[in-house]
């Protein structure tokens, strides 16, 4: 059984739920930890389409806020009472813009994180979400999926966050063709390649059913994509990329028998910035 559900959204930026709403959602499942991983503010020349309007800034402080109040109130409830409810953590979902290293480190300096998962929705500028994948041609796309990765590659290796976010997540709007791509040998060598880096520079891989909820339909990363990430014994976190509270925890049976499947006994939570292995 998977017991810690830490890729989670709130209403502040475009999730449908309160904090509080999501946390009650949470206690109803059978986990023992839940995470909560914001999206953060983005620097000057960067924006996203389905975060709300308003001061991202202001909004992202006020998302720490309750959730470092609702984590004082489950420590406190579960530190006097037989009756146990999930951990809460602090987390944040940082986008990778590597232009702007100074901008990173100041938001993963001025909270008492977790954990910081690292993310990649822009390959230079481009909006991996706004992308029109059906204008580009076969080889455009490929060059396309190659930068993604050199991308994550550099993620890795600055070296500041603990998880890496689903990790196909550029197959999105062109799972046929990202699947095509997989097969190829510069593909392989491509994947290869990072997950060298990732076990050079220890980052822990999201294992993610956020995936079965958008048009490509599977889970991140793609099996193919699995094989490889497992013959690097890198470790992994789970989580459900939920945005609402019908889907905290969302088919995580599926979940557990898919990393089973390649091997894994244990996934990865931090606490404080510090790994904890929990068996499922």
């Amino acid at each position: 059984m998977i017991l810690a559900d830490i890729h989670t959204h709130t209403d502040y930026f475009h999730g449908q739920n309160t904090v509080q709403e999501m946390y009650n959602a949470a206690v109803n499942s059978n986990l023992q930890y839940y995470g909560f991983s914001e999206h953060t503010p983005l620097p000057e020349g960067f924006s996203c389409f389905l975060y709300r309007e308003g001061d991202m800034n202001l909004a992202f402080e006020n998302y720490v806020h309750d959730v470092l109040e609702l984590k004082e109130k489950v420590n406190e409830h579960n530190q006097t009472t037989l009756s146990r409810i999930p951990e809460v953590l602090l987390g944040m979902e940082l986008d990778f813009t590597p232009e702007f290293p100074e901008y990173m480190d100041g938001l993963i300096a001025k909270y008492p994180f977790d954990y910081v998962i690292g993310t990649i929705h822009f390959i230079g500028s481009q909006s991996i979400g706004r992308w029109n994948a059906e204008e580009a041609t076969q080889e455009e796309k490929y060059a396309f999926f190659e930068s993604y990765y050199e991308c994550t590659r550099q993620l890795a290796k600055y070296g500041k966050t603990d998880i890496i976010a689903h990790p196909d997540f550029v197959k999105i709007h062109c799972a046929e063709d990202f699947h095509a791509w997989i097969e190829t040998k510069r593909a392989q060598e491509c994947l290869h390649e990072t997950c060298k880096v990732l076990k050079e520079t220890g980052m822990v891989l999201e294992v993610s059913t956020g995936g079965l909820k958008k048009a490509c339909n599977e889970i991140h990363p793609n099996p193919k994509m699995m094989e490889i990430v497992a013959s690097y014994q890198i470790p992994i976190s789970f989580a459900s990329d939920t945005h609402d509270t019908q889907t905290v925890a969302y088919e995580f049976d599926n979940l557990a028998h898919f990393a089973r499947q390649y091997g894994y006994k244990n996934h990865t939570i931090f606490i404080n910035r510090k790994p904890v292995q929990l068996a499922f």
